[in-house]
């Protein structure tokens, strides 16, 4: 269980937004924001904040607006007034929140599937309020041609026969049957309440994502059979938008044979350990560390 459960009052509309934070045992070194997927929610991240928390992270999440114990006031995926705007806002007033509880240490996003999809359009505006940013389980967006209703998405197709409906998440059976049970999870999104412009940066408009601080280190993690990504496609063209809006450091950590949750999959130890190797690297932790040493001789 989480070390701290709180509730903040969303900025954008007011709605009560439940968060969590996980605390190292001893001084840490960096701070990890997680911004969960669709259909889920932040306590589904416990393993992973705590491998972040034996590496020296303090980690803070919430349940999004409409999941979790976040409920809209029509229940499960209602993302209530202010809609998914008000989820994006949410991400960076939480940011705000973690970092004046650590206000000297160097902040990560991790963003994961719907999550990276708000952190795509935090970038432009937030950048400047984290060090470090993760995007998994995530792709571009297609924009559709004027009247074209995209098709479906289907994202089990792909491993049909199918022994459940979530196949897609992991090769791991044990980890999609406790998706499969858990009560808040597997529930479909609502309608938006009101219309709203999506932001021109999903879709790779160049002049949005410039507005991304240049030297912002950005981690694409991925397994190669997420339908999400198409085959690494929808990546690939992630990166040239981002490269061609003057990112200058972009990695990617992509998996042969994973699925769409690298967290919750058979060689989840490895992806954990390579992604906080690379949230050390990127928020120059270990240098910040050696510092401390030289300090102390």
């Amino acid at each position: 269980m989480p070390d701290e459960s709180f509730r903040f009052t969303s900025d954008a509309d007011g709605m009560p937004i439940q968060a969590y934070a996980w605390c190292c045992s001893a001084e840490p070194r960096g701070v990890v924001v997680i911004a969960h997927g669709a259909a889920e929610h932040a306590l589904r991240y416990e393993r992973f904040a705590r491998a972040l928390n034996d590496a020296s992270f303090d980690v803070w999440a919430a349940d999004h607006r409409g999941h979790g114990q976040t409920s809209g006031l029509d229940g499960r995926g209602d993302f209530g007034e202010g809609g998914w705007d008000a989820l994006v806002a949410d991400i960076g007033q939480l940011i705000g929140i973690a970092r004046a509880s650590r206000p000297r240490l160097p902040l990560a996003l991790f963003s994961h599937s719907m999550g990276s999809a708000a952190a795509q359009q935090f970038a432009p505006d937030g950048s400047h309020s984290i060090d470090a940013l993760v995007l998994s389980g995530s792709a571009a967006r297609v924009r559709p041609r004027e009247g074209e209703v995209p098709p479906a998405f289907e994202p089990n197709r792909a491993f049909e026969p199918a022994r459940t409906p979530f196949d897609w998440l992991s090769r791991d059976e044990a980890e999609v049957d406790k998706y499969v049970v858990d009560p808040f999870c597997g529930f479909p999104l609502r309608p938006p309440r009101r219309a709203r412009i999506v932001d021109p940066a999903l879709y790779g408009d160049l002049d949005r994502l410039r507005q991304i601080r240049p030297d912002l280190p950005c981690l694409l993690l991925a397994g190669d059979k997420d339908p999400v990504n198409r085959g690494l496609e929808g990546l690939h063209e992630l990166e040239r938008w981002w490269r061609a809006a003057g990112l200058q450091r972009i990695d990617a950590l992509y998996y042969e044979g994973g699925r769409h949750e690298m967290l919750n999959e058979t060689n989840r130890d490895d992806v954990t350990r390579d992604v906080i190797a690379w949230l050390r690297d990127a928020l120059r932790i270990e240098s910040a560390d050696r510092l401390a040493d030289q300090t102390a001789v």
